[in-house]
């Protein structure tokens, strides 16, 4: 039986099911950072108090102002008052994401992801191209809101984070390394790369439901590529587990692709013929996004599916 495209539509999932990434998505954050957007949106009670100073500038300007606000201080804001709520509400971007992936909200607000405003996150939205290769990026890298695919941020080195100990230890200034641990954290601190505070969880690729590395301690994790002006010089770990790194997936999101001034949302598909290959064109892990799966099944042939064996699952391949 061939599959068309209206079937791949429902291919969001991994090919193998029993995987598990263990990121923030696996962060249970509906209940880590519950929202209230839409919950007071009754336009006939009109706010009582005004936002201050910020109630003076024209419309325009004073959206532009939110825009290029951090989501965190954003949040903040929008709890003022009722007031604030709307203007922050207001912000056609910031409502956008609220309505198609409001988990990359929580997110950012429950790890203090500040490095980036409001108007970089939605235009990081607004793209599919992974930072570091030409594949779709189906995952935010929220330290400094890249996008990435799962091949880049499980192997490629600037997505792997710098503890606090760690980065300290390879911050310098004037070219020479920091004798006092004391010292040279300071002078991280002062410089304020970009970092976030992780969650207590499980994280990193794991075979069962529950599987995953259990961190319990919020770390401050420094984006290394911010901290290490050479990453392919000295600063080479000693172990990097990749897949089994946990510092690897707890800045790591599913996100998707925002598209026509954000009405359309496209959260990209798995070929559910691709396997496992040493070929990484045909990986089962790979994401695509709607023209690509079309370009892609065009291109490998449609997909088919064998008679289920009893006792086994359905056989998929392409052909």
């Amino acid at each position: 039986m061939e599959k068309t495209y209206s079937d791949l539509v429902c291919s969001n999932t991994y090919t193998k099911q029993n995987i598990r990434d263990n990121t923030l998505d696996n962060a249970q954050l509906v209940t880590r950072c519950p929202l209230d957007n839409g919950r007071y949106t009754d336009a006939s009670t009109p706010a009582h108090y005004s936002a201050g100073k910020l109630d003076q500038l024209p419309a325009e300007l004073l959206i532009q102002v939110l825009l290029y606000t951090d989501v965190p201080s954003l949040t903040r804001f929008r709890r003022v008052n009722r007031r604030a709520m709307q203007l922050v509400d207001s912000v056609p971007q910031y409502a956008t994401i609220i309505k198609h992936c409001p988990d990359i909200i929580r997110a950012i607000v429950s790890i203090e992801a500040d490095a980036f405003d409001c108007n970089a996150l939605y235009a990081t939205l607004s793209t599919t191209r992974c930072s570091t290769c030409e594949r779709f990026g189906d995952h935010l890298y929220l330290i400094d809101c890249r996008r990435v695919c799962y091949f880049c941020f499980t192997r490629r080195l600037e997505y792997f984070p710098l503890t606090i100990g760690r980065a300290s230890s390879f911050f310098t200034s004037g070219g020479t390394q920091q004798r006092h641990a004391a010292t040279s954290r300071q002078r991280l601190l002062a410089a304020n790369p970009p970092s976030v505070l992780s969650l207590p969880g499980r994280y990193c690729s794991a075979w069962a439901n529950e599987g995953g590395q259990l961190a319990r301690k919020r770390l401050q994790l420094f984006d290394r590529r911010a901290v290490i002006q050479d990453l392919v010089g000295s600063d080479l770990p000693k172990l990097d587990r990749t897949t089994k790194e946990p510092h690897r997936f707890m800045a790591i999101i599913t996100a998707p692709y925002l598209f026509e001034s954000g009405r359309q949302v496209d959260w990209g598909y798995f070929c559910l013929g691709c396997k496992d290959e040493k070929e990484e064109t045909r990986h089962f892990r790979i994401k695509y996004a709607r023209e690509e799966i079309l370009e892609h099944v065009a291109r490998y042939g449609p997909i088919k599916e064998t008679p289920r064996i009893p006792g086994r699952f359905m056989h998929v391949t392409q052909v």
